[in-house]
């Protein structure tokens, strides 16, 4: 007797996907996907996986589902790809990235190696055959670029780009993900590998094995015509309408409710922000949810259907969307580094130059955006300098400290504030703790900070907080941080990088310069650097060179001797440690750790 083909659907890890073999059929279309789509997806398995969250954030991200069927040779590990080719061929280009990465940081990884290739066996012969995971049979072009990834880790030649659509986009997918995780990650192998392993064992995918061609197109039109299923917000959407009033005022609150469900979306996917990760920010910093998993946007729906009666979402929907689009409103402007009334806030913009993929803390704002400007203010203060101590101390992973957990519940005791005096309680309850613990490894941290151990976007701002904390204390102002920051403001190496000596990526021998004068002493020694370091406007470096001396025991003089800023008439590394000795001390001044 005959078994009859059936279709099968199967919920995969990455790395159970990737044992097996996929061919992308030449009737396929071209790869298509833009810079937006590939940092989308990105951006979605950061988030998504926590993976600036700490160890202790096992949630795992659905990436959809893919459709295939049996390729036609006997070989049972072998697939035509119908459909999800896009999504598959992006997340290779991610292995194949992450494996280059850890390559140049002196290690390997099989299991990734095993990601991108595998061996398999001629069913004639029984010779083994080694070959990628990913074939693309409707572009040799595209296949090709692939191959070049694969075996060289190193980009194609231009030529080869220009020869298909698909072979130009797929080169610059992978130098999009190629720059994220040098913005969004350290340069460190043992990070790199959990990432890899994350993304790896908790990205989950359905694949839909179907016996044959014509079942595999069918399957793939049902499922783009009819969709595989709601979305959590889509969800949300039914059970707030479905909850609205009964009888004869339905009809007002269903339009009510469509009306303020639009401005919702409108006001979020304007400002550039998933509704999803707002919700779940929403609910964490106002209601009492399951930390224990994080609260991953999987359980948004159900802790409406468990909890949404006895809060009484569900007797008053309309209200509870309104409470909702002033809190989007809020968070949007939050994004923007402003306060509610539109006004900036310094120390939000602040948070947005050090924060990469970690959100956490608007969790914290979230739970204090009804406060008046002057406390909310100073509650942003006290976010900012948490918010560098932990990263730049790694503190996220640690396996005993989960972020995200960690501000949710704080922010559950921020709704009760009202005056300047129960923020001065709440800091002193839960920032103070933090900072003080923190201290040690904190000024461990920066005493080791190099241009080689810390983001660049991090180093900056270490580099302008340091700048701007040493203007306001000898001129009594300062430049905003913003100015710090700008493109037309570079990060001087004293000792230059030509020079290849480990000491020229130490902080003690960066300081900031304008880009003018960079141009013109770029690569010289420090004698011949001297006279356009006098010409600086930044005072930290304008320092270097002479000591700037007005009358007796004016501000700037007292500034300079407690900050203990010197002028150095020679640079070796002598003068680059004690430097760095001099900016960790400030350091510490800026970030509020002198006092404890």
């Amino acid at each position: 007797m005959s078994t009859i083909p059936t279709i099968e659907s199967r919920n995969l890890s990455l790395s159970t996907i990737f044992h097996d073999f996929y061919i992308v059929p030449d009737f396929q279309r071209e790869y298509v996907w833009q810079k937006d789509q590939v940092q989308k997806l990105l951006e979605d398995l950061f988030e998504g996986l926590g993976l600036d969250e700490g160890d202790t954030n096992l949630s795992e991200y659905f990436l959809g589902s893919i459709v295939v069927y049996p390729d036609s040779t006997d070989d049972k590990q072998t697939f035509q790809l119908i459909d999800g080719q896009q999504r598959l061929t992006t997340i290779y280009l991610i292995f194949c990235v992450i494996r280059d990465s850890i390559k140049k940081l002196g290690d390997n990884s099989k299991a990734i190696e095993g990601y991108l290739q595998g061996t398999t066996q001629n069913t004639e012969t029984g010779e083994d055959i080694d070959k990628p995971r990913l074939s693309l049979q409707y572009d040799s072009f595209g296949q090709k670029v692939i191959n070049d990834y694969i075996l060289d880790g190193k980009e194609p030649e231009k030529l080869l780009l220009q020869s298909s659509a698909s072979a130009d986009n797929i080169a610059k997918a992978w130098k999009v993900i190629k720059k994220y995780f040098s913005e969004n990650l350290e340069e460190d192998i043992k990070l790199y590998k959990k990432v890899s392993t994350a993304i790896a064992s908790r990205t989950k995918l359905i694949r839909i094995e179907t016996p044959n061609l014509t079942n595999a197109l069918k399957v793939f039109e049902t499922i783009n015509e009819r969709g595989i299923g709601l979305t959590p917000v889509d969800l949300l959407k039914n059970y707030l309408f479905i909850h609205t009033a009964k009888e004869q005022a339905r009809d007002r609150h269903w339009q009510a409710l469509t009306k303020k469900w639009e401005e919702l979306l409108k006001l979020l996917y304007e400002n550039k922000q998933q509704p999803l990760q707002f919700l779940r920010y929403y609910l964490m910093s106002h209601y009492e949810v399951d930390l224990s998993n994080s609260f991953p946007e999987e359980e948004i729906y159900d802790w409406f259907l468990k909890y949404g009666e006895k809060r009484g979402i569900q007797n008053n929907p309309v209200k509870f969307l309104d409470d909702l689009i002033l809190a989007a409103d809020h968070y949007c402007k939050f994004n923007q580094g402003k306060n509610i009334d539109g006004s900036d806030n310094l120390h939000l913009k602040a948070i947005g130059k050090i924060q990469g993929r970690v959100k956490a803390h608007l969790l914290l704002l979230l739970g204090g955006h009804l406060l008046e400007k002057n406390i909310f203010e100073k509650l942003s203060y006290y976010i900012e300098n948490l918010f560098f101590i932990i990263s730049i101390t790694r503190k996220t992973r640690r396996k005993d400290f989960n972020i995200t957990r960690e501000f949710a519940l704080w922010s559950r005791e921020l709704r009760c504030i009202k005056t300047i005096e129960n923020l001065d309680d709440f800091v002193y309850k839960h920032f103070i703790p933090q900072i003080t613990e923190l201290k040690e490894e904190f000024h461990q941290s920066v005493s080791q900070t190099s241009g080689s151990n810390l983001a660049k976007y991090r180093l900056r701002y270490l580099l302008a907080k340091i700048t701007q904390y040493v203007e306001k204390e000898a001129f009594g102002h300062s430049e905003s941080l913003d100015f710090y920051l700008d493109k037309s403001i570079t990060i001087e190496h004293i000792l230059p990088q030509s020079k290849q000596d480990s000491s020229s990526s130490k902080l003690g021998n960066l300081t900031l310069l304008e880009k003018t004068i960079n141009s013109s002493i770029s690569d010289k020694d420090y004698q011949d650097k001297l006279s356009g370091y006098q010409q600086s406007k930044i005072l930290i470096t304008r320092s270097l060179a002479e000591k700037p001396h007005v009358g007796n025991n004016t501000q700037i003089n007292r500034a300079m001797v407690n900050l203990g800023l010197i002028h150095f008439g020679m640079w070796d590394y002598e003068a680059i440690n004690k430097r760095q000795e001099i900016l960790v001390n400030i350091a510490m001044k800026v970030w509020g750790l002198d006092i404890f």
